[in-house]
């Protein structure tokens, strides 16, 4: 191809320096994890979806066993929990069991919702991407096992099925929904591998691999037949599963808020209404649907489903089962060599780095990971030679990672005001009155707003002036938020300041320097200047 007159030649990528330096950083960040005492990078991944080694770290939270269920009485649940809050986890894991548990298990992540609006969504639209899943799996599970199994009837609905959702299915739609079934034979990819063009010329070529006999196919033919709605072509898909030595059929359904037209909270819920309104499709024999959704639509959500029927948790992780996870997860990475940060990490003070860690990430696990992968890049910059990472990078890392997550949950108007009032708990006189110098209810409309957008929660109330009625007191939501709105302060300096750990487990965070009178907002428990633990001191 001829370069247009005038414009510089091509450049492959990386080419000359910017390789050099490329293959420099990789050497370096290798170097740095072999003296450090690792094998592979531990926060490399940050979706569960990639994650190898999974089932190495993998803490069961106290309801698993419930979402997983009995493969024999299969029943539907929903799970809730943040972004990041372990939801893919989860559901990965469950669907790692069936690898060794007899169940046909299928992923409803990926959403076509191209040229789509919001009410183009109803349940005909899930149900026939459902419909198309399980048939790709059944097909895989006849490409190995054959399909003499099957009654004659039971063949020619599924060779009508297969006519009626595989015929004008493009590759890239095939590939999806192949890689949507959880565990599929070597010989069954290499039946869909033959389907190298478009898939309706093909599929007639190849429907002897599935088991169809040629005098069968031609008879089929000639007989056509109705596929009937889509909620019995998924009754018959579940009720012929067992014959490929299935005892029931699961459905997980994850990452509905990252899709194109679903990115805030109430068009999340919108989107997979539909499924959850439907107690018909939900509460079907010999099948399972388990959901894993934003938190963010649960009390919406809980108006019109049926929790009596549909059995629903919150997904919370305590601290010392993220203390566990983290630990379990070096260990994974490095041959069992490092147990804890606190074994790499030197600070010049008496701090757990692990518990630091864990409540600077505000209850999530994906928090950990990019706050330890932070960190390690800071190291990397100051030095990559090091046997141990230094102070200067743990309180480096966590404030690039703080800044990030900050504009990422808060929007910028919030966030400039957080940063402006520069406080860990206020009340809407500090906001009106001593900083922002406006109405009453002007302030007061503030503070909704970034109770609205989760910035800020209300924890109380305080007497400001003696026989005046008390007056509400709001705190910074997020630790890791709060650490941006303060990014002048080191982060150890920070934790002793502005942050403190209930006896009842809370992390609370309050202006602990301004004064040590307050209280926790989950226990109501009084600290009245009394001596508190700090997050990431070495006494918890």
């Amino acid at each position: 191809m001829l370069a247009s007159k005038g414009a510089p030649p091509a450049v492959p990528l990386f080419a000359g320096r910017p390789l050099r330096l490329f293959l420099l950083a990789t050497m370096s960040n290798d170097n740095l994890l072999h003296n450090l005492g690792f094998d592979r990078d531990p926060f490399a991944k940050t979706n569960a979806d990639e994650e190898e080694l999974l089932e190495s770290y993998f803490i069961e939270p106290p309801f698993f066993k419930a979402v997983h269920g009995d493969v024999n009485d299969p029943k539907s649940a929903v799970v809730y929990a943040p972004r990041g809050g372990g939801k893919t986890a989860l559901k990965r894991r469950i669907e790692l069991s069936s690898k060794t548990e007899p169940f046909l298990c299928v992923i409803y992540n990926s959403f076509p919702t191209a040229g789509l609006k919001l009410t183009d969504v109803d349940l005909c639209y899930h149900l026939r991407n459902i419909v198309r899943i399980l048939l790709v799996a059944i097909l895989g599970e006849a490409a190995t096992l054959g399909i003499d199994g099957l009654e004659k009837n039971d063949r020619h609905f599924l060779y009508i099925l297969t006519k009626e959702h595989l015929t004008e299915l493009g590759r890239a739609d095939l590939k999806e929904a192949i890689a949507a079934v959880t565990h599929i034979s070597d010989k069954a990819k290499e039946v869909w591998n033959m389907l190298t063009g478009p898939i309706g010329v093909a599929l007639s070529a190849v429907f002897a691999h599935f088991g169809f006999k040629a005098p069968e196919v031609s008879k089929f033919d000639s007989e056509k037949g109705n596929a009937g709605t889509l909620e019995e072509q998924i009754s018959f898909l579940v009720k012929i599963a067992p014959v490929f030595g299935f005892k029931s059929t699961y459905i997980l359904i994850d990452k509905v808020d990252e899709n194109s037209i679903t990115g805030v909270a109430s068009a999340s819920l919108q989107f997979v209404r539909p499924l959850l309104l439907d107690l018909g499709i939900l509460e079907k024999p010999g099948m399972a649907f388990k959901f894993f959704l934003w938190d963010r639509i649960e009390a919406d959500a809980r108006e019109f489903s049926r929790p009596d029927r549909i059995k629903t948790y919150s997904l919370k992780w305590t601290d010392p089962q993220l203390k566990t996870m983290l630990s379990r997860r070096l260990a994974a990475h490095s041959g069992e060599k490092v147990q804890s940060l606190a074994s790499i990490v030197e600070l010049g003070r008496p701090v757990d780095i692990d518990d630091l860690v864990v409540r600077m990430s505000g209850g999530s696990p994906r928090n950990i990971i990019r706050i330890g992968k932070a960190i390690l890049d800071q190291q990397g910059e100051i030095d990559s030679s090091a046997h141990a990472i230094s102070e200067r990078a743990v309180s480096a890392g966590i404030e690039v990672i703080a800044a990030e997550i900050a504009a990422e949950t808060v929007p910028d108007n919030i966030l400039r005001d957080l940063k402006k009032m520069k406080r860990a708990d206020f009340t809407v006189a500090n906001v009106y009155a001593d900083v922002f110098k406006i109405t009453q209810g002007a302030g007061a409309q503030k503070v909704q707003l970034w109770q609205d957008s989760g910035a800020a929660i209300k924890i109380g109330n305080r007497q400001q002036k003696k026989g005046n009625r008390p007056s509400n007191v709001y705190a910074v939501a997020s630790p890791i938020v709060l650490k941006h709105i303060f990014s002048d302060i080191n982060v150890l300096d920070f934790a002793e300041k502005k942050m403190r750990l209930c006896e009842c487990g809370q992390l609370v965070l309050r202006d602990w320097d301004v004064s040590s009178d307050q209280s926790c907002h989950a226990c109501e428990h009084v600290f009245s200047g009394e001596p508190t633990q700090r997050p990431g001191s070495q006494s918890i």
